[in-house]
């Protein structure tokens, strides 16, 4: 059976110290820093080459655990 297509709110915050926080339906998934440099909501960091692939990691990681 299919599931039914959600609205999704993705935010991403820019914070005053170089980091961005990105939420999804208002769930924090992490922060990426200007140096690309990812931090989990649980505290894991991993880096990435862009931006856009940061953010599509934190994502990923969010769609495996929910």
């Amino acid at each position: 059976m299919a599931r039914n297509n959600k609205p999704v709110a993705v935010e991403m915050i820019d914070a005053a110290d170089g980091r961005t926080e990105v939420k999804i339906n208002k769930v924090s998934l992490g922060f990426v820093d200007d140096t690309n440099k990812i931090t989990f909501s649980d505290g894991r960091t991993n880096s990435a080459s862009d931006f856009d692939e940061a953010v599509a990691m934190l994502i990923a990681d969010f769609n495996l655990h929910h």
